[in-house]
């Protein structure tokens, strides 16, 4: 479902430790294609102890008398491939899978892994940068939150661990009945065992595994109706004041806003995870972001916007990434646009200006694994649709994001695509807008329509 096959294995039918992403080497492997992952957890809260049992549907691409799979410290107990044992070796999170008959070329095979241990966080070099210990299956007082951008999810689930390799997912999680669960997708079945309670979710669009999310706490249930009768599921902690949930009191009208300048919304559902504790950020978990206690509605904005731009179309390599952040950024613009008029937005465009001013913050593409997360990518990322949206005029931009958002839904997408659309859609050569606003290290000078305030934005 995804393109890991684009990567191929060694001439002996070995596949690939890695998908070649500049950033993350080992991210991913190649020689499969995951189709669809059963994730079976059993959780025990008071240790951060789990048990795991996951089934992998995949179609070779390759001829293959092994394979990888990435899995980060965590004890692995067996190996199946089509229900035969198979040899492995689990060593530096990469679990490498020997089947005891070697798969053909288009093969569709399934491998079961078992395991168990006390995940931990995994040491991304991106998270590292910002000074956080890791990401992926993070244990905080209220309970347990997966925030797994780039690499976490390695940390709690065996997977094909990059964007490349999307697939569909079941989540079946057995915790203490005090617990409530929260996954990505529709909740399908809890069934009640005296002391314990198993919760099912089904995400039925293709997924990156960063995106991957199980949340375990005392959580309260809301449950809302979004447009054309989406159901809106919202996890809080028990106790949130009013104010605490009044960023997501528009969530609905956010959604009708973007669905006008985006297209439909991707996913058969939606949501939010709020967390008791305040850990600073948010993660645009697919059709389930998590939210920290500390979060406003400018972040809820951005999530929902990733839904478009990151998890529906996501980036094929990390360097991509102001596809998702700048898109999102630029998204919080067109709310304030919305709530405000053009003085809204007018005003985050000059502010965000003088801001990747000061701070010299180079193209948003392509920063460095480092500044995966830096204000170049996030910041100057949305003034790059801004001037385009100036360049192009108010049509053919929102053309430009609803053909985007569209004709590329479930799958993955470069930079050099995005440029190409651009242009098809506008009719014309684009080439020296985004190499001044894209690809230059130095941040051009405050356009006229910015310094003048430019005129009344069209309505949609």
């Amino acid at each position: 479902m995804g393109c890991a096959a684009i990567v191929a294995g060694t001439t002996d039918s070995e596949g690939s430790a890695g998908l070649g992403d500049p950033y993350y080497p080992l991210a991913g492997n190649g020689g499969y294609d995951v189709q669809h992952y059963d994730v079976g957890l059993r959780v025990g809260m008071d240790q951060g102890w789990i048990e795991g049992d996951v089934t992998i549907r995949a179609i070779a691409s390759q001829p293959l008398r092994s394979f990888h799979l990435d899995l980060f410290e965590l004890e692995v107990l067996s190996v199946q491939v089509n229900g035969d044992d198979s040899d492995f070796e689990h060593a530096g999170g990469e679990l490498i899978v020997r089947p005891e008959h070697a798969l053909t070329e288009g093969e569709e095979f399934r491998v079961r892994v078992t395991y168990q241990g006390h995940p931990q966080p995994v040491p991304d070099p991106a998270v590292l940068a910002m000074g956080l210990p890791g990401n992926g299956w993070l244990t905080l007082p209220s309970g347990t939150y997966v925030l797994s951008e780039c690499i976490g999810a390695a940390g709690w689930m065996p997977c094909n661990n990059h964007p490349m390799d999307k697939a569909t997912f079941a989540f079946e999680v057995d915790a203490p009945a005090v617990f409530s669960v929260a996954a990505n997708g529709n909740p399908s079945v809890t069934v009640d065992d005296g002391d314990r309670r198993t919760h099912r979710f089904e995400m039925n669009h293709p997924m990156a595994t960063y995106l991957a999310t199980v949340n375990i706490a005392e959580f309260e249930l809301r449950l809302d109706e979004g447009p054309g009768g989406i159901p809106l599921y919202h996890y809080y902690f028990p106790g949130a004041t009013n104010l605490e949930l009044l960023p997501f009191a528009r969530t609905k009208e956010m959604m009708e806003h973007f669905i006008e300048c985006f297209g439909p919304y991707p996913f058969d559902s939606y949501g939010g995870v709020l967390a008791a504790e305040d850990f600073n950020g948010a993660l645009e978990t697919q059709s389930l972001p998590v939210y920290s206690r500390d979060t406003h509605e400018d972040v809820v904005a951005h999530e929902l916007a990733h839904m478009w731009f990151g998890d529906s179309v996501t980036p094929s390599q990390w360097k991509d990434i102001w596809l998702n952040e700048g898109f999102a950024v630029y998204a919080t613009w067109l709310w304030r646009e919305h709530l405000t008029g053009s003085e809204g937005l007018q005003a985050r465009a000059e502010t965000t200006y003088l801001m990747s001013l000061n701070f010299e913050t180079g193209s948003p593409y392509d920063p460095g694994v480092d500044k995966l997360f830096g204000t170049a990518v996030y910041s100057r990322g949305a003034l790059v649709l801004h001037a385009l949206r100036s360049e192009v005029g108010d049509e053919a931009f929102f053309a430009i994001l609803r053909g985007w958002a569209t004709s590329r839904a479930g799958g993955t997408a470069t930079t050099e695509d995005f440029i190409e659309h651009c242009e098809q859609t506008a009719g014309r050569d684009l080439g020296e807008l985004f190499e001044t606003w894209l690809y230059g290290a130095l941040l051009p000078e405050l356009p006229e329509y910015l310094e003048e305030g430019g005129s009344p934005v069209e309505q949609l």
